[in-house]
């Protein structure tokens, strides 16, 4: 059952509206959020019934626009093109909102200091379906009920202290449904290749990886007490867990995958720093 969107209210730009922005806001307007409260600065967006849709920041403010609530959803690195066109715009009863990778909560406060309060969002793709992780930090006069009013519809949300770990959240649970999406794709392939119709290998691999995490997340246990609810000495599971915990290396592959991403993402924020 999708979560009703509560104790949000004002109007909502977004500034940016690709596939992450587009995802919270198709599941903000099936929680309820009334499209006239909404309006899309992207030149780029699918249309959406009820909501304004403006080419440019110009053309927003030349039609009177105003706004509650502003959502950074554009590349990082057209941070300091928008702050320059938006700093006018957020004022001190404005809540200046960012998904921007790498952009930290001091970037986004030297950006736009008259905010009431600056918060950065972390969110993943699963939040399209409201099964999403989202983590947030805030500076400022933040309305806390507000943010986790908006935010809960799109799934779990995680507050945090401070923003000091959010480069590697990025890689784990932003950058982690890509990751998952490839992982069940070789699981896929590799059975096609051991002998498996292409149809049959990728839904089998797809309802293997989604049960067992629906089944690790309603146990409560550890994943490593199911592996072995599963494996039995000298049997096929083990055979193939030899492989897989060989030298620990699948450990190390993740490590090497996290860490690229979480490095990507201290680049961007470089480049939008003018930087890079």
């Amino acid at each position: 059952m999708a979560k009703t969107l509560r104790n949000f209210s004002g109007r909502l730009l977004l500034v940016g509206c690709g596939n992450m922005a587009g995802a919270m806001l198709d599941r903000w307007l099936v929680a309820g959020l009334d499209p006239a409260q909404v309006a899309i600065v992207d030149p780029f967006a699918a249309p959406r019934e009820g909501i304004a849709h403006y080419a440019a920041l110009a053309e927003w403010q030349a039609a009177g626009g105003s706004a509650d609530w502003i959502m950074l959803g554009m590349k990082p690195q057209q941070l300091g093109e928008v702050a320059g066109e938006l700093g006018a715009v957020v004022a001190d009863d404005v809540h200046l909102l960012s998904i921007l990778a790498g952009v930290s909560l001091t970037d986004l406060a030297a950006r736009f200091p008259n905010a009431r309060a600056q918060v950065r969002i972390l969110p993943n793709l699963a939040a399209r379906i409201g099964a999403g992780v989202t983590a947030f930090a805030s500076l400022g006069r933040a309305d806390a009920k507000a943010i986790d009013g908006l935010l809960t519809p799109l799934g779990q949300v995680v507050p945090l202290d401070d923003d000091s770990t959010m480069d590697l959240v990025t890689a784990f649970t932003g950058s982690g449904p890509a990751f998952v999406f490839r992982l069940i794709e070789a699981y896929a392939a590799a059975g096609e290749r051991l002998g498996l119709p292409s149809e049959d290998a990728l839904k089998l691999a797809t309802a293997t990886f989604g049960g067992s995490t629906a089944l690790l997340a309603d146990s409560g246990e550890k994943p490593g007490v199911l592996v072995a609810q599963v494996a039995s000495k000298g049997g096929t599971t083990q055979a193939g867990l030899d492989i897989l915990d060989e030298g620990g290396q699948l450990v190390a592959l993740m490590t090497n995958v996290l860490r690229a991403a979480r490095d990507r993402g201290r680049e961007l924020a470089d480049i939008a720093r003018g930087e890079g």
